[in-house]
């Protein structure tokens, strides 16, 4: 009888502990309660890295908008784009908020993944050049853009990860612009850092990331912006950090899907409307960074958070179309249907924030 009560008690330990381990992508009512005395719920979101063009979902979070729709917002952060999807496709995670390019993947391998928000209306990259080489190449930071493009020949720029998106976005500028792509040479530098120490010590000839990089890089003497991503139209209506997740969630879960939207689509107006406040308020996510340069980099971006995150055919196309186009690099081949309702729709943004 003993040994009968001890295996019972075993299986029930064991089937408690595989419960817990399977249920990551269930949402959990935490026994915290918000403002309202209601229980939360923890949904977890993925993100590649600590980015500003993400301020405003961290904003959304530490304003308290996710906890208004009743969410307890926990951030898995780091192990770039691949991370992101292992983490939402094993079920730790709900959501993921990243660029475009983490979602291409997995849906040419046949993952059934759809976005609800973009973050930014446009490409938020910046492309800062050492004063040795802007002064080599005779450029200037008023020069027209395909003059400043052109100077991007024969250069070597300081990217995250040679065939990021940073490395593929400026190949296809180059190539918009008349230069051969081919001239460029990418160097792995991963962080401002790197990038800015690469810079002074002649190893590369400038780098490419999103803000603050470039004030970082004017602060430390070492350069100057030559090209925002955003000046090039095709890259000024794109869509860029956007929140997806698994098709099957989301039919599953549509009052949360509206609750995220709504809480994030808040940060968005809130980041392009107080952007002193916003910066404030997100600074333990950029230990290190001043508060003015965060700041002024949010002024700067200002434009890229339009609207609550809503997306058009056009703005997936813009974002694609590089993507395939190099191909041998990115490993997308196939070009996945944009029309609304395939891969993106806008649907919970129009529940959440009705005309």
């Amino acid at each position: 009888m003993l040994i009968k009560k001890s295996g019972a008690v075993l299986l029930l330990v064991l089937a408690l502990v595989l419960a817990g381990c399977s249920g990551g992508g269930n949402n959990q009512t935490t026994n915290e309660t918000g403002k309202d005395g209601k229980k939360l719920t923890k949904i977890t979101f993925s993100e590649p890295a600590r980015i500003l063009s993400l301020a405003p979902f961290y904003a959304a979070v530490e304003k308290g908008f996710l906890e208004e729709e009743g969410i307890k917002a926990e951030i898995a952060s780091g192990g770039g784009g691949s991370q992101v999807i292992a983490s939402l496709l094993s079920g730790q995670a709900q959501f993921a908020i990243s660029g475009p390019r983490s979602m291409f993947v997995p849906l040419e391998k046949g993952e059934d993944l759809v976005a609800i928000q973009s973050l930014n209306s446009a490409l938020t990259f910046e492309i800062a050049l050492s004063n040795e080489y802007m002064e080599e190449k005779n450029i200037n930071i008023d020069d027209p853009l395909k003059d400043r493009v052109a100077a991007l020949e024969g250069a070597s720029i300081g990217t995250n990860v040679v065939g990021d998106s940073g490395d593929i976005y400026t190949r296809y500028l180059m190539q918009l612009h008349g230069i051969d792509p081919s001239t460029v040479k990418m160097v792995k530098l991963a962080g401002t850092g790197p990038k800015i120490g690469g810079m002074k010590e002649g190893v590369v000839s400038g780098g490419i990331s999103s803000p603050p990089f470039a004030t970082q890089v004017k602060d430390e003497g070492v350069g100057e912006l030559v090209i925002k991503a955003s000046e090039e139209p095709t890259y000024a209506n794109m869509v860029w950090e956007v929140v997806f997740a698994d098709r099957e969630y989301l039919k599953e879960n549509p009052d949360i899907a509206a609750k995220v939207v709504r809480a994030i689509g808040k940060g968005i107006e809130f980041t392009r409307e107080n952007p002193k406040e916003a910066a404030e308020s997100i600074a333990s996510y950029f230990e290190g960074t001043d508060r003015k340069v965060l700041e002024n980099s949010l002024i700067d971006l200002k434009d890229t958070f339009q609207g609550y995150g809503e997306m058009t055919k056009e703005s997936w196309d813009n974002a694609q179309v590089p993507l395939v186009e190099f191909g041998d690099l990115t490993g997308i081949t196939k070009e996945q249907d944009t029309e609304p309702g395939s891969i993106w729709t806008n649907e919970y943004i129009e529940e959440a924030f009705p005309e």
